[in-house]
């Protein structure tokens, strides 16, 4: 699944809404992304330098990209 991140969603909820839409349970459900990615730099993730990116770590069995568009890619 590939999305757009809405600017005024914290990176770090966007993850967690779109891989709960993907196992069919609220996002409390899920593990903590803490235990995944540091979730400062996660939200900074449009700040960060051009070089650094994309952003690839592992969540609840799926693999979570976001890129320097803002684009979140999880895929099972």
């Amino acid at each position: 699944m590939q999305r757009p991140i809405d600017p005024s969603t914290p990176i770090h909820v966007a993850v967690k809404e779109t891989v709960a839409a993907l196992e069919d349970c609220h996002p409390t459900q899920l593990g903590s992304l803490d235990m995944a990615v540091d979730g400062e730099r996660l939200d900074a993730v449009l700040d960060t330098a051009p070089e650094e990116l994309p952003m690839l770590f592992q969540y609840c069995g799926y693999t979570v990209t976001v890129d320097d568009t803002g684009t979140l890619c999880v895929e099972n």
